[in-house]
Parts: C-alpha cells; sequence; structure tokens
C-alpha cells in the first residue's frame, strides 16, 4: 500500500510544493476518455479537458515592516529564541564588538578576544553582557562569527561559536597543503598562493564560560557571514557560507557528520543572468520557519556595486539545496533619505516569533555607502533594528481576477480548517475537500475580508465530515483575494 501523506497542522504557501499540477484529459465528442497507454484505436479527434490544473494565481513575497533602532546594540549579527528569551552571543575585538569583523579586524595586532551573551526579553532592551576572555593565540583577522546550540553535543560543548580567522602557520600550511589537493572545482581563488583564514569553533556549556577548540573546521575564506546548525532531519551538520566565483559572492553549502570533517561546499544561490551584472550575493540569511522546520528560508543582501548598496530578498526551499527566489522582489530596502538605515542594510537571522501575532528577524542599516571610508563615525553610524510581519504573512497566493487551485493529499491534524487571508469587500475565497459530500466548493460559504485565522464553512458547518486520519486534497477557488496558510484545528 502506498504510504499515507503526511499529518498536517499548518500550511505555508513558499512555493508550489503543496499544489497539485494537475493535467489535461483528452476525450473524444462523446465523452470517452483516452489515455497513452493501450490502443487507441484509429485516428479521432479529441478535445482536451483540463483536470485540477492551478490557473489564475501566482506568489508574492510581502514586504517587511520595521522596527525603531534597538539601543545599545553592539553588532551582533544572529538572534535566538532559546529558553524563553532573546539570546546572542558574539565577540568583541580589543574590547570593541563592531570592529569584530570585516576590514580593520585584519590588522594582527590585538591584545584580547572576548565572547560576549546578552539577552533580552522582549528583543528591544538587551542586557548589560556577560563578557568571557578567550586564549586563542596567534588568531586574527576575525570576521563571519555565528553560533548556534547544538543538540547532539556533550553537555559540555551545548554552545558552540564559529568564526573565521587568521591562524598560526603550524595550523594553517597543513591544510593548505590539503587544500591544493583539491579538484579545482572546491578551491577558491583566494587559498591558491597563500594559505587562506580557517574556521575555528569555541564551546560552551552555559553560554558564559567559553573555550577554545585548538582544531579548524576547514580552511576557507568565510568573511562577513556563516550559519552552521544541527539539521535533525538530516542527522548532519550544515553550513551556509561565503564562496567567490567569477569575481562575485555567492552562497555555498555543506554538510558534515561531526564539526571536523566536512564534504564540499557546493554553490546554491549566485546572481542571475536576469540580475544586473554589478550584484553580488553577500550574506545569506539563513532560517527555517518559527516552528516549521520544514520550510527552510534565505534572506540574503543583494550588494550593489554600482551605487554600494543593497536589498533583502526572500528564498525558499523544501531540503536546503534546491532554492527559489519567491517572486515580489526585495522583502526589505534601505529606508527613505537621511534615515539611519538608508544606504545599506545587512539580513540578520533568525526568524523568530515577536510578539503576539508577528514574526521578526533582526536586519542591519547604516546611511553610509558599504565602502565609504571607515572614519569613526561610519562605524557609529551601523544600528539594527527588526524587520517584521503579521505572523504567518511573508508569502501570498494572489487571484488579481480570478483563480483556482488544487492541493496535493495531506492528512488534517483537525477537524476543522481556518483561513489567513485577505480580499477586497468584491473578492472571495471558497474552499471545497475533493470527494466528501457536501464539502465541495460549491457548498462552500464565502469568505471576505481581512482575516488572521477565519472558519471555513460550509453551509454553516465547520465540521468537515472526514474520518479520522483520512487524506484529503482541497480546493480553492480565490477572486481578487489573497491566501497567506491554512490550518487544521
Amino acid at each position: 500500500m502506498p504510504a499515507l501523506p503526511p499529518t498536517r497542522s499548518k500550511v505555508l504557501f513558499f512555493d508550489w510544493r503543496d499544489f497539485d499540477g494537475g493535467h489535461l484529459a483528452w476525450r473524444t465528442a462523446d465523452g470517452q476518455a483516452l489515455g497513452v497507454g493501450g490502443d487507441a484505436g484509429p485516428d479521432r479527434d479529441l478535445h482536451a479537458t483540463p483536470v485540477q490544473v492551478p490557473h489564475g494565481v501566482r506568489l508574492q513575497a510581502q514586504p517587511a515592516r520595521r522596527t525603531e533602532p534597538v539601543d545599545d546594540w553592539k553588532g551582533w549579527g544572529r538572534i535566538i529564541h532559546h529558553e524563553g528569551r532573546y539570546r546572542s552571543f558574539y565577540l568583541e575585538i580589543d574590547g570593541n564588538a563592531k570592529l569584530g569583523s570585516g576590514s580593520t579586524s585584519q590588522r594582527a595586532e590585538r591584545r584580547s578576544v572576548t565572547v560576549c551573551s546578552t539577552a533580552s526579553d522582549d528583543g528591544m532592551a538587551w542586557s548589560e553582557p556577560t563578557r568571557c576572555v578567550v586564549d586563542v593565540p596567534g588568531h586574527y583577522g576575525f570576521d563571519g562569527v555565528c553560533f548556534f546550540v547544538d543538540p547532539v553535543a556533550p553537555a559540555a560543548e551545548r554552545y558552540r561559536l564559529v568564526y573565521c580567522a587568521r591562524v598560526p602557520d603550524h595550523l594553517a600550511l597543513p591544510l593548505h597543503r590539503e587544500y591544493l589537493q583539491r579538484h579545482p572545482r572546491y578551491q577558491d581563488e583566494r587559498v591558491l598562493d597563500r594559505p587562506g583564514p580557517c574556521l575555528m569553533s569555541l564551546t560552551s556549556a552555559d553560554g558564559e564560560h567559553w573555550s577554545a577548540c585548538p582544531t579548524p573546521l576547514m580552511m576557507h575564506p568565510s568573511d562577513t557571514d556563516t550559519t552552521v546548525y544541527w539539521d535533525a532531519a538530516l542527522e548532519r551538520y550544515v553550513m551556509y557560507t561565503r564562496m567567490y566565483r567569477q569575481a562575485r559572492r555567492w552562497i555555498g553549502r555543506a554538510e558534515a557528520t561531526d564539526l571536523f570533517h566536512w564534504g564540499p561546499i557546493e554553490p546554491v544561490i549566485w546572481p542571475r543572468l536576469d540580475d544586473p551584472p554589478d550584484h553580488d550575493f553577500y550574506l545569506n540569511g539563513r532560517t527555517a520557519y518559527p516552528g516549521l522546520d520544514e520550510y527552510q528560508l534565505l534572506f540574503p543582501m543583494v550588494y550593489h556595486r554600482f551605487t554600494e548598496r543593497s536589498d533583502i530578498r526572500l528564498y525558499a526551499s523544501s531540503d536546503g539545496i534546491a532554492w527559489n527566489p519567491v517572486p515580489g522582489g526585495s522583502v526589505l530596502q534601505p529606508g527613505p533619505a537621511g534615515a539611519w538605515d538608508s544606504e545599506f542594510i545587512g539580513s540578520g537571522k533568525d526568524l523568530l516569533p515577536f510578539g503576539p501575532g508577528r514574526v521578526a528577524m533582526p536586519y542591519t542599516g547604516t546611511r553610509y555607502p558599504h565602502k565609504y571610508p571607515r572614519f569613526p563615525a561610519v562605524w557609529a553610524g551601523w544600528r539594527m533594528a527588526w524587520a517584521w510581519w503579521p505572523a504567518d504573512r511573508l508569502v501570498a497566493v494572489v487571484a488579481d481576477r480570478e483563480g483556482e487551485f488544487w492541493t496535493s493529499a495531506m492528512r488534517p491534524a483537525g477537524a476543522s480548517l481556518r483561513l489567513n487571508c485577505r480580499t477586497v469587500r468584491g473578492g472571495e475565497i471558497r474552499v471545497g475537500l475533493v470527494g466528501v459530500d457536501g464539502r465541495a466548493v460549491a457548498d462552500a460559504d464565502p469568505l471576505h475580508g481581512d482575516h488572521p485565522a477565519a472558519p471555513v464553512t460550509w453551509r454553516g458547518a465547520t465540521d468537515t465530515g472526514l474520518a479520522a486520519d483520512q487524506p484529503v486534497r482541497l480546493h480553492l477557488r480565490l477572486r481578487a483575494a489573497e491566501l497567506f496558510a491554512l490550518e487544521w484545528v
């Protein structure tokens, strides 16, 4: 017997994964259906009838809204929601966090390296950081700092911080010799003439007391942005990192069964041929949708060399390998002229619950172009805020006029259905359950207006009429409407 489809509690529409593609039925004048198999008999003129082919709908990324800047931001780029609080970890180099990455950090002369930990109850007001000085002799050029909570690590290594740095020759030279033996497709042109930076790590049991690991993860110039996490579905560590090909920044991905034996870095996102030729994909902004790990997302920052400005886009994937840009263009652009974020913005991570009915991700911005000379005021001009959306409303299925689609089979996690949707007053959405008596789209009551959780009804009834564990396919008909999500309750 075929496997049952998965039980679903909520469906979001970041891509086409839950849309049935449909087919054409070829019929004779008297209605007989003929297929490609077997003997169709003598030639006859056939008529094509669409069967559950979606039409009149498209996907549209929704622009983010933004908060005011966070007071006293020190330069961290990732925030997680862990054990009931927002938390972040970052490096201070010689007492300065904002100089802990980028060109200024390349100086070999430095006095101290400190791991800082800060927390917040609301994402806006942050605690005075705790500090732990770490001993990393000979390391300099700190960049690409990230951290994660490792669910499979020993208790003493529960928290991991990964950074990119230049390291002493006794570590770098053996790795460089190995690096030169790689196939050219897995080499970075910046590492061929001399040893390049390495990815190094720190570990902690409590997020406050840190120890350095002397073994490099790999040799790779992962400047600016790295993401590392444990993927429970794959049972592997996954990394998204900076690549440099065709004299442009790309986004690459690698996997490992343990942190010190990584497979090759493969490109996943790069400038498309319909992008202007001055664009780089600068930051990856990788995250999963809160509470729904099956929706993997990237918020890549795209750098525009012509103006030294940037914008943030949205990509979606079901496996983390094959990625698609969500139509609709930028989800976040620089602010208006004169604003604190008016010239250059960068995507942070992660996407998190952010108060009642909202999700948000951190982003950074400045009123200076990216390569503007780094005077003290330029460093001080960098600030951080939150880009936010109403919960589940990052992408809409849009019917500008009339549209229709059918879903693949799913097992509902509840006996009734709610829609997160929006229509004009003259628009509507109707939902049918394919093959269920009294629950066809023709029996559905129309929904209109702006609703985060509108109950679906059929002639006033909310019960689906489905048996426990019974798979079902949905038939949705939209007119001048946007559908963001559906939820079984």
